[in-house]
């Protein structure tokens, strides 16, 4: 995704930081009197991707998506999916869907060596990245919902240079904010930011972004190479009483790795509502 201004003027949003799916990354969490919730030290998993219709790149990212995945379902105690091999891309997004039961919070990421897949004998073997993370993750203790937040884009799949909108909603007064996990395994705050700096959401009332008005708009890309990327939009609602200022633990604009993300939100996860809005970009 791309944060464009209104006019002749064009601003990149993110970084692109392939570098990170190659190197081991360990990204260790602080402690924080504001969590409630458990961390799950040490946690192993492995995933694994076939290089089929995508990029050196993005399989090394899905396989390191599915590793994720699997020691999230493994801390939260549900049932671990069996396959760990991945030939199909659009499963990204449901390994992204998992970010919302746990989050892995730090990591340490060794690449095995290189495998292979092969189907049966009468097809030719495929390469098959394959990675295996210790991982320590957190599991938040949810307050009852009571904001009644409930989130939506205009569209799942968005052709490159189509624009996204994110539409929110709650029942009670809340602040909202809006982060983008992106297909550079990064994550970024997307509102409040600049331009849009009101995030507070009286009761009933729906928050379109970026607004009508608007001096940004969210234009969908792919990353340079790519056919399609797998994304998603993280919307965060809380109780204005609760006091979070969204702004202290995150830059708009500031592109961090998953982990360093999702350890800073963890500070304050317990007590908000979050909806996870995957979507796919496909180049034109």
């Amino acid at each position: 995704m791309r944060w464009k201004m209104r006019g002749n003027r064009r601003f990149i949003l993110f970084l692109i930081l392939t570098a990170m799916l190659v190197t081991p990354v360990l990204v260790v969490a602080g402690q924080n009197p504001e969590r409630s919730g458990e961390i799950k030290k040490g946690i192993e998993a492995e995933g694994a991707c076939a290089i089929v219709g995508m990029s050196a790149e993005q399989s090394q990212l899905t396989a390191l998506q599915r590793a994720r995945a699997a020691a999230i379902e493994q801390a939260a105690g549900v049932s671990v999916t069996a396959a760990t091999l991945v030939t199909n891309f659009t499963l990204a997004a449901d390994f992204i869907k998992t970010y919302s039961r746990g989050f892995v919070i730090a990591e340490k990421v060794t690449w095995l060596p290189l495998g292979q897949y092969q189907k049966d004998p009468s097809t030719a073997p495929i390469p098959e990245y394959r990675v295996k993370i210790v991982a320590d993750v957190y599991i938040p203790k949810r307050k009852a919902k009571t904001l009644g937040l409930a989130a939506h884009l205009n569209n799942a799949v968005f052709r490159a240079g189509e624009k996204a909108k994110v539409t929110v909603k709650t029942k009670s007064a809340a602040g909202v904010a809006l982060f983008n996990i992106m297909a550079d395994d990064t994550a970024a705050l997307l509102f409040p930011n600049a331009y849009e700096r009101e995030n507070h959401l009286a009761p009933g009332k729906t928050l379109v972004f970026p607004a009508r008005d608007a001096k940004v708009e969210l234009e969908m890309q792919t990353l340079p190479g790519h056919p399609r990327d797998a994304e998603a939009v993280l919307v965060v609602a809380w109780d204005e009483a609760s006091k979070i200022d969204v702004l202290k633990r995150f830059t708009p604009g500031e592109a961090v790795p998953v982990s360093e993300f999702f350890a800073r939100l963890s500070e304050i996860i317990d007590q908000c509502e979050d909806v996870i809005l995957p979507y796919e970009v496909v180049a034109r």
